[in-house]
């Protein structure tokens, strides 16, 4: 932290980021109580089918976004274009939205053709949030870029508070697992209310956002290579749940996402120290490129640190969390922990390295890197589920991950420069201006 330059503006991101730390806290220490409920109600079955149907469109809600918001293209537009921002933010929002009415076409499209199945019913209630959340992504992105991230956390929070309120009823009540495919969309909705309203209370309206024909063009042709790279990341970060389901049963899908919702607890830290400070990361390339070397190196240093430490714990203790969290009906859940403790470290790097090709403007290259990504992960998840069951997909993950962090960009002449930082950050007291 000491090599960060601590003046008013880097302190003016840093409580930016801690609004949104706050935040994920306090979903964390309410949400261990919603999930120990949660998981022990539905046990491994249930659970693996929800979580099975949250996959499916977690790809489509992936597609509708186009690639163009969460910190990306859209944020870097705003940046140099502030006066511009509702042409901007309204050009986004009709293209959005009309991805999203596309994508919920094809889910019912395809639905009718597949055997009636409990998840078809599930994935469809469950698609229909798509609209909300990419309304609620557009403002977040806003937001993040005027630092003012703590209306976000409000919104958030409240609705944290409230979903968590349903759901515990639902199980109270001893309702059917539908009822909580609906609570699901029922958290998207209350988000982006709740988020239209602190953007108006800004003095700004979502009915002054436009259509630009001439910006929708430029986004368009962005879109293409983004979007294929933003469900390339998708498929490979959800194969394995979707294969499990296939090649096992929804059993084990339930075990693997006991495991992966505590292994992905904490990758929040590098997404929002990133996503605050990403606007000030594109502002530094453009005026000092020695300092947004360093900025990079500190951020590839800071949020590494963060994460081992985190890693070592959920791996010492995987079979005393799973055993408190989740209770004796998840008996694969620990080792598949133990092995996935570790992705943290490896998509803590790649969260970096992502905002480096964004800014870079290497969408071909993310788009090839997560197409690597899919190859290895989908042909080690056949194989290794094959040969070790669910535990083979918690492999495949940590070998993916590690694959599209330190290995897919090793050779490439125009990111060696940023490669190497990526080793010299595992010593904390190396500096690349001492080499």
């Amino acid at each position: 932290m000491k090599n960060f330059q601590l003046s008013n503006e880097f302190l003016r991101y840093f409580h930016n980021t801690s609004w949104m730390f706050f935040d994920k806290v306090f979903k964390m220490v309410l949400g261990f109580f919603v999930i120990i409920y949660l998981t022990r109600y539905l046990g491994p079955d249930r659970f693996g089918l929800l979580a099975y149907s949250q996959s499916i469109v977690s790809i489509f809600v992936a597609i509708s976004t186009l690639g163009l918001v969460n910190g990306g293209v859209l944020v870097k537009e705003l940046v140099g274009n502030s006066k511009k921002k509702n042409l901007l933010l309204g050009t986004v929002f009709f293209l959005t939205m009309a991805a999203s009415l596309l994508m919920i076409s094809i889910v019912l499209g395809v639905l009718v053709f597949l055997p009636d199945d409990q998840s078809n019913i599930l994935i469809l209630i469950i698609s229909f949030s798509i609209f909300f959340q990419n309304i609620s992504i557009i403002i977040i992105d806003y937001f993040q870029l005027k630092v003012l991230s703590k209306y976000v956390t409000y919104c958030s929070s409240i609705g944290f508070i409230f979903s968590s309120i349903i759901k515990v009823s639902l199980i109270y009540f001893e309702l059917e697992l539908i009822f909580f495919a609906y609570a699901l969309l029922f958290d998207s909705i209350i988000l982006s209310i709740g988020l239209v309203y602190f953007y108006k209370r800004q003095g700004l309206s979502i009915t002054k956002w436009k259509f630009d024909p001439v910006i929708a063009k430029k986004f368009l042709k962005a879109a293409v290579p983004l979007t294929l790279i933003t469900i390339s990341a998708f498929v490979y970060t959800r194969i394995d749940q979707i294969m499990i389901k296939h090649m096992l049963d929804n059993e084990a899908v339930g075990n693997y996402a006991a495991a992966i919702t505590v292994s992905e607890l904490f990758y929040f830290i590098p997404a929002i120290i990133l996503s605050s400070v990403f606007p000030k990361i594109v502002e530094v390339r453009s005026s000092n490129k020695d300092r947004y070397m360093d900025l990079l190196e500190n951020m590839y240093r800071l949020v590494l640190w963060i994460a081992l430490p985190i890693a070592a714990g959920m791996y010492f203790f995987s079979d005393l969390i799973v055993s408190i969290l989740f209770g004796s009906q998840y008996t694969q859940a620990s080792e598949i922990l133990a092995i996935l403790s570790w992705s943290i470290v490896f998509s803590s790097v790649s969260a970096v390295f992502i905002k480096i090709l964004y800014i870079e403007g290497f969408e071909k290259k993310y788009l090839y890197k997560y197409l690597f990504g899919v190859i290895i992960n989908t042909v080690l998840n056949y194989f290794l589920i094959k040969e070790y069951g669910v535990r083979g997909a918690a492999m495949a993950t940590l070998i993916t991950l590690f694959a599209v962090s330190y290995i897919f960009d090793l050779f490439d002449k125009e990111l060696r420069k940023f490669y190497y930082l990526k080793f010299i950050s595992w010593v904390p007291y190396i500096k690349r201006s001492t080499h």
